[in-house]
């Protein structure tokens, strides 16, 4: 075999490896809506380690600093405030003792200082309507949204039964999450972030296991080559 022939195949499989590993790292993956109640509710699988890097109940009366909001205060708590059934201390069906976000559809941004979180999520606790989530990357592209009818309970009395988890998955990093109906006034809780769970091995160790493997057998077939 040509000396050429062997690094053009040996090129072009290193160049099919970067743009699988690519792929494999650059889609989103949207996770819910599923029940919460409480922080245990988090799907498994949806942070590395099982847990958040920050869990923002608004407990304390304000939004954590490294998330800004394009709209909303703290509500609660009051009769008809529905935080997540279990900020309480208590798991009974209401969330009026607590505190949630309350505003029309809100976009959460992540302003702190460190790298992008890879897994971004909120919980659903109150409003009316097609519910909308989505996400974008970076640089402000979207990640794709999602929208579920079905889901909230129309009581607006701090019940519980609706509550969900929403969240998004993306190797790459991501900037923010928007949530709401396209008009109506809701309440969410627990807005949290952290790193995802990796699935595939990072593109660099992909290609280097690539290069390892391509260059040993490439160099035997052209040594053999040569040999001939």
């Amino acid at each position: 075999m040509h000396k050429l022939t062997i690094i053009t195949a040996l090129t072009g499989c290193l160049l099919a490896n970067a743009n699988i590993a690519h792929a494999m790292s650059s889609t989103a993956i949207f996770w819910g809506p599923t029940p919460y109640l409480s922080s245990s509710d988090i799907p498994a699988g949806f942070y590395l380690g099982g847990n958040p890097v920050l869990l923002d109940n608004l407990e304390d009366g304000s939004l954590d600093a490294s998330i800004s909001a394009s709209n909303g205060s703290v509500y609660g708590p009051t009769s008809i405030a529905d935080s997540v059934d279990a900020d309480d201390g208590n798991i009974d069906g209401f969330g009026t003792a607590g505190r949630s976000w309350f505003s029309g559809t809100v976009t959460f941004t992540y302003a702190g200082n460190g790298p992008l979180p890879t897994a971004f999520g909120v919980v659903w606790t109150d409003g009316s309507g097609t519910i909308t989530f989505s996400a974008t990357d970076a640089l402000g592209q979207s990640l794709g949204s999602q929208s579920f009818t079905g889901i909230p309970d129309s009581t607006f009395g701090g019940t519980t039964g609706d509550d969900s988890f929403f969240g998004v998955q993306f190797a790459g990093g991501i900037k923010s999450i928007t949530i709401g109906t396209g008009g109506g006034l809701i309440e969410v809780d627990h807005i949290q972030y952290g790193q995802m769970v990796s699935s595939v091995p990072e593109p660099t160790s992909t290609l280097m296991l690539s290069l390892g493997l391509l260059g040993v057998g490439g160099y035997r077939r052209m040594r053999k080559a040569i040999e001939e």
